[in-house]
């Protein structure tokens, strides 16, 4: 039976991941859209937090039953890696600068508040490292980048497997959407659609260039949204909408920039970083790109 299994997740990971991914995040928040009011409470409370740690967790279950413990050791040990240089460390400014530029050229333009920290920096500091772990970062970043991107990769090149992951990404968060709080409203959703798919590619730049270093994906998960909770939704809606609609254009016009400067096959200087799907796979592309690749210094 746990053979069975075994062989099943191996050759289906990337399926199975998806499957249990949207299926037992939606089930938890679905909930929250359909009934909305009669949910509030502590309930909504406990589905957003466990249902942001879903794929990151349904990431390390498919690896320990499909490929075993020493696969789940090298899938948690990207967690560690942070030798990568000094320059991707300086990258994770620049989502804080384009939400705070972001609002200074509306507010120049157009009128309306500039940024400003809505919490005393202290609260913001446990806020961040609260959205780090056991929050959204880490619980969705092992399952997206860690798990299905470089499945992705190998029979993808890099940019077709981050627009790929962008989408699927963007849309696992669509009950979030369908709540009709201030802060989600459906008709800015295109825009968190369009941002999603245009970061999908600076994470796959990013991840690549960095030997596979989830740590780095994390917290420029971090990054990109603790100023949007700190700095841009304490504006209200009517100030903030658009702000994150220049956010969306600039984050595509980053992105077009990465596929000019790296290319579209590995969208960096280092090859992708794969994994295969079966044991069939491993054998016949020993040597395939993304192994024991060296780490930008």
């Amino acid at each position: 039976m746990i053979t069975g299994l075994s062989q099943f997740v191996r050759r289906h990971s990337l399926a199975a991941f998806l499957v249990l991914s949207y299926g037992l995040t939606w089930a938890l928040l679905m909930p929250l859209a359909i009934f909305r009011d009669a949910t509030a409470g502590p309930y909504t409370t406990l589905a957003l937090l466990i249902g942001s740690n879903i794929p990151s967790a349904v990431a390390i279950a498919l690896t320990a039953i499909g490929l075993g413990r020493g696969a789940t050791r090298k899938l948690l040990g990207r967690l560690l890696i942070w030798r990568v240089g000094w320059r991707w460390y300086l990258l994770l400014l620049a989502p804080t600068a384009l939400v705070i530029g972001s609002i200074t050229l509306v507010a120049i333009t157009r009128g309306g508040p500039t940024a400003a920290l809505a919490m005393p920096l202290s609260n913001a500091i446990f806020f961040v490292a609260f959205m780090t772990f056991p929050g959204s970062a880490t619980g969705e970043e092992l399952g997206w980048r860690g798990f299905a991107l470089p499945r992705l990769q190998f029979r993808h090149t890099a940019l077709i497997a981050s627009l790929i992951v962008g989408s699927l990404h963007g849309l696992w968060h669509l009950p979030l959407w369908l709540r009709g709080d201030a802060d989600h409203q459906l008709s800015v959703y295109p825009a968190f659609l369009i941002q999603a798919i245009g970061l999908a590619v600076i994470y796959t730049w990013l991840y690549n260039s960095t030997k596979g270093s989830v740590l780095l994906a994390v917290l420029f998960h971090t990054a990109t949204n603790a100023p949007l909770t700190l700095v841009l939704l304490p504006l209200g809606i009517e100030n903030w909408l658009l702000p994150f609609w220049l956010m969306a254009g600039f984050t595509v016009v980053a992105a077009l920039i990465v596929v000019a400067v790296f290319g579209p096959t590995h969208l960096s200087r280092r090859p992708r970083q794969t994994e295969p799907s079966t044991n069939t796979d491993r054998a016949d592309h020993a040597g395939q790109l993304g192994h024991d690749n060296p780490v930008d210094a």
